[in-house]
């Protein structure tokens, strides 16, 4: 809550502090999980039983409560049943009220609670390397290693691993790089835009690089440069690239998007612009505890800078956010439609549905909704800029 840290970093820092055994470690990062992506029904319910306010008042409810978090969703299902629906949903699901009066705007009630149901989900997805390895390779791997997955009914190169806490991170297999970690709609953001993929390419913010790696393994012999504010990040990225990549032509750049210019017109560029990651509560459940409307606005320009400066630069612009939050895609594409004259292109495929009503460019601007493929909630246009 103090320092803007994801949720895994801040668990792997505290975990050092104190002597675990694995079966010890495991229990504790599913009780921390659960502890943050419930922490504002927590904090409410905490109040109401008078323990008090603030994470101690928190600790001294889940004792009390023997950290059963199916006895706290039956007790926050109980409790609010007779709240303003806005309400309910907020305290239930454990968003700020202002995030679901949002939603609220734009989706009915069912489709909210859905989409808010499912983001606190934990899932954990994978894609087949098919530059490192074969099918047969990847799944074999698995299976010798006593991993359960199971196997997606529309894509043969993507998995669910059964255990949504089974810690990749020591799976031979993915160290190999003959699986990648990929989240189901990241998979289904790039398969709907390759066909507005060509040389050479811009990935605009890439680090850790996940869409561009998968662009890779579609196109081998693409040319592409990949900028990223954070160099820490883009050394990530380097790695990652030798390990699950290892072809096209790739130059990494250390800079700013919002200000960087280049000689050439880029074919393609992709921006998977920075956000509040709200659509992504899942994987990094501390994006609640800054879902303020502060920081999403401060998200939002920089998200404005970004578009404004690429869309003079390329061709096809496909840009995209992890974000259920219009002010982060819907109002940023509107705006840059309008003040660039650029063209909305068509985009179809699996999972991929209308954008949020309401807007000038709803018509041609696109979601995918977590609750409808099972991953994160994200925004997607592809623009075409105009010289």
């Amino acid at each position: 809550m103090n320092k803007p840290v994801g949720f895994d970093e801040a668990v792997r820092t505290t975990m050092r502090r104190i002597k675990l055994d694995k079966r010890e470690k495991r229990s504790a990062y599913i009780h921390a999980y659960q502890t943050i992506v419930n922490y504002y029904g927590l904090k409410y319910l905490a109040e109401k039983k008078g323990l008090g306010e603030g994470v101690k008042a928190i600790v001294n409810l889940l004792e009390k409560l023997n950290y059963n978090f199916e006895t706290y969703l039956e007790l926050m299902d109980e409790i609010t049943q007779e709240m303003p629906i806005e309400e309910r949903l907020a305290k239930k699901y454990s968003y700020p009220l202002w995030v679901v009066k949002e939603l609220l705007k734009h989706l009915p009630v069912s489709e909210v609670e859905k989409t808010l149901r499912n983001l606190n989900e934990k899932k954990r997805w994978a894609r087949v390397n098919t530059v490192n390895a074969t099918l047969e390779e990847a799944l074999e791997c698995l299976e010798n290693e006593g991993v359960r997955f199971q196997r997606h009914p529309k894509f043969e190169d993507f998995l669910r691993i059964t255990d949504p806490f089974y810690p990749i991170g020591g799976s031979k297999c993915f160290k190999k790089g003959l699986l990648i970690p990929e989240d189901l709609s990241s998979y289904v953001l790039v398969e709907s835009v390759m066909k507005y993929v060509a040389s050479p390419l811009l990935d605009s913010c890439s680090a850790p690089g996940v869409k561009l790696f998968h662009i890779l393994s579609k196109n081998a012999s693409l040319r592409a440069i990949a900028v990223d504010y954070s160099s820490k990040r883009l050394l990530y990225a380097v790695e990652i690239l030798k390990t699950y990549v290892n072809q096209g032509r790739i130059l990494l750049i250390n800079g700013d998007s919002r200000i960087l210019a280049y000689k050439n017109r880029f074919s393609t560029i992709v921006l998977d612009a920075p956000c509040s990651g709200s659509g992504a509560v899942y994987g990094d459940p501390s994006v609640k505890l800054r879902l303020s409307r502060e920081h999403v606005r401060r998200y939002a320009l920089i998200q404005y800078e970004l578009m404004k400066n690429v869309i003079k630069q390329g061709e096809n612009i496909v840009y995209t956010t992890c974000s259920i939050l219009p002010i982060e895609g819907e109002m940023i594409v509107q705006r840059i439609y309008k003040e660039a004259r650029a063209v909305l292109q068509d985009l179809v495929g699996d999972y991929i549905d209308p954008a949020y009503p309401g807007y000038d460019v709803s018509y041609k601007t696109f979601r995918i909704y977590p609750h409808k493929v099972e991953g994160q909630g994200f925004f997607i246009s592809v623009l075409r800029g105009v010289r």
